[in-house]
Protein backbone atom coordinates (compact mmCIF):
# COMPACT_ATOMS: atom_id res chain seq x y z
CA UNK A 1 0.00 0.00 0.00
CA UNK A 2 1.33 3.42 -0.95
CA UNK A 3 1.95 6.15 1.60
CA UNK A 4 0.53 9.67 1.26
CA UNK A 5 3.48 11.39 2.95
CA UNK A 6 6.98 10.36 3.93
CA UNK A 7 8.65 11.54 7.11
CA UNK A 8 12.42 11.59 6.60
CA UNK A 9 14.50 11.63 9.78
CA UNK A 10 18.26 11.83 9.36
CA UNK A 11 20.32 11.05 12.47
CA UNK A 12 23.93 12.19 12.37
CA UNK A 13 26.42 14.81 13.49
CA UNK A 14 25.79 18.07 11.63
CA UNK A 15 29.39 19.31 11.42
CA UNK A 16 31.09 15.97 10.67
CA UNK A 17 31.60 14.05 7.45
CA UNK A 18 30.49 10.42 7.32
CA UNK A 19 33.08 7.76 8.16
CA UNK A 20 36.02 7.47 5.79
CA UNK A 21 35.79 5.39 2.65
CA UNK A 22 37.68 2.14 2.37
CA UNK A 23 40.75 3.98 1.09
CA UNK A 24 40.84 6.08 4.26
CA UNK A 25 40.50 9.39 2.42
CA UNK A 26 37.07 10.31 3.76
CA UNK A 27 35.11 9.24 0.70
CA UNK A 28 36.06 12.31 -1.32
CA UNK A 29 38.73 10.53 -3.32
CA UNK A 30 42.46 10.13 -2.81
CA UNK A 31 45.44 12.27 -3.69
CA UNK A 32 46.43 15.90 -3.47
CA UNK A 33 43.49 17.18 -5.56
CA UNK A 34 40.85 15.24 -3.62
CA UNK A 35 37.62 17.03 -2.87
CA UNK A 36 36.73 16.93 0.84
CA UNK A 37 33.71 14.87 1.80
CA UNK A 38 30.70 17.06 2.66
CA UNK A 39 29.51 17.09 6.24
CA UNK A 40 26.30 15.32 7.20
CA UNK A 41 24.67 18.74 7.52
CA UNK A 42 25.75 19.70 4.01
CA UNK A 43 24.45 16.38 2.70
CA UNK A 44 21.13 17.00 4.44
CA UNK A 45 20.88 20.51 2.99
CA UNK A 46 21.59 19.09 -0.48
CA UNK A 47 18.85 16.49 0.01
CA UNK A 48 16.40 19.17 1.16
CA UNK A 49 17.20 21.26 -1.93
CA UNK A 50 16.93 18.25 -4.25
CA UNK A 51 13.59 17.07 -2.84
CA UNK A 52 12.35 20.68 -2.73
CA UNK A 53 12.85 20.88 -6.49
CA UNK A 54 11.18 17.52 -7.16
CA UNK A 55 7.64 16.44 -7.97
CA UNK A 56 7.28 14.88 -4.48
CA UNK A 57 8.23 17.94 -2.41
CA UNK A 58 4.74 18.41 -0.97
CA UNK A 59 4.70 14.84 0.31
CA UNK A 60 8.01 14.95 2.18
CA UNK A 61 8.80 16.09 5.70
CA UNK A 62 12.52 16.34 6.51
CA UNK A 63 14.21 16.56 9.89
CA UNK A 64 17.86 16.33 10.94
CA UNK A 65 18.59 15.11 14.46
CA UNK A 66 22.12 15.75 15.71
CA UNK A 67 22.90 12.77 17.93
CA UNK A 68 25.32 14.88 20.00
CA UNK A 69 23.27 18.06 20.50
CA UNK A 70 19.59 17.13 20.12
CA UNK A 71 17.29 15.09 22.30
CA UNK A 72 15.09 12.57 20.56
CA UNK A 73 13.63 9.25 21.69
CA UNK A 74 15.53 7.39 18.93
CA UNK A 75 19.02 8.72 19.76
CA UNK A 76 19.80 5.81 22.11
CA UNK A 77 18.85 3.32 19.39
CA UNK A 78 20.97 5.22 16.86
CA UNK A 79 23.94 5.02 19.23
CA UNK A 80 23.41 1.25 19.62
CA UNK A 81 23.23 0.78 15.85
CA UNK A 82 26.39 2.87 15.43
CA UNK A 83 28.20 0.72 18.00
CA UNK A 84 27.23 -2.43 16.07
CA UNK A 85 28.74 -1.16 12.83
CA UNK A 86 26.16 1.06 11.12
CA UNK A 87 27.74 4.33 9.98
CA UNK A 88 26.18 7.75 10.45
CA UNK A 89 24.08 9.27 9.08
CA UNK A 90 21.28 6.81 9.74
CA UNK A 91 17.99 7.60 8.03
CA UNK A 92 14.47 6.47 8.85
CA UNK A 93 11.63 6.80 6.36
CA UNK A 94 8.28 6.78 8.14
CA UNK A 95 9.97 5.33 11.21
CA UNK A 96 11.74 2.44 9.40
CA UNK A 97 15.53 2.38 9.07
CA UNK A 98 16.27 2.73 5.37
CA UNK A 99 19.77 4.14 4.78
CA UNK A 100 23.07 4.47 6.61
CA UNK A 101 26.55 5.85 5.96
CA UNK A 102 25.66 8.68 3.61
CA UNK A 103 22.98 10.46 1.63
CA UNK A 104 22.41 9.85 -2.07
CA UNK A 105 19.80 12.28 -3.37
CA UNK A 106 18.86 9.96 -6.25
CA UNK A 107 18.52 6.83 -4.09
CA UNK A 108 16.48 8.72 -1.48
CA UNK A 109 14.21 10.11 -4.21
CA UNK A 110 13.67 6.64 -5.69
CA UNK A 111 12.88 5.05 -2.33
CA UNK A 112 10.52 7.87 -1.30
CA UNK A 113 8.79 7.74 -4.68
CA UNK A 114 8.39 3.97 -4.25
CA UNK A 115 6.78 4.51 -0.83
CA UNK A 116 4.42 7.13 -2.28
CA UNK A 117 3.38 5.25 -5.42
CA UNK A 118 3.85 1.64 -4.41
CA UNK A 119 5.81 1.11 -7.65
CA UNK A 120 9.50 0.23 -7.96
CA UNK A 121 11.52 2.74 -9.95
CA UNK A 122 14.89 1.66 -11.34
CA UNK A 123 18.00 3.80 -10.94
CA UNK A 124 18.49 5.97 -14.00
CA UNK A 125 14.78 6.16 -14.88
CA UNK A 126 13.64 8.72 -12.30
CA UNK A 127 12.55 12.29 -13.05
Amino acid sequence: MAETTVEIEVYGIWDEAPAASSCGCGGGGCGPGAVPTPTMGEMFDSLRTSLGASDIKEQCSLRFIDVIKDTDPMVDEVRRLFETGYALPLTALNGKWSFYGGISNELFYLKIRELLTGEKVRVGTAH
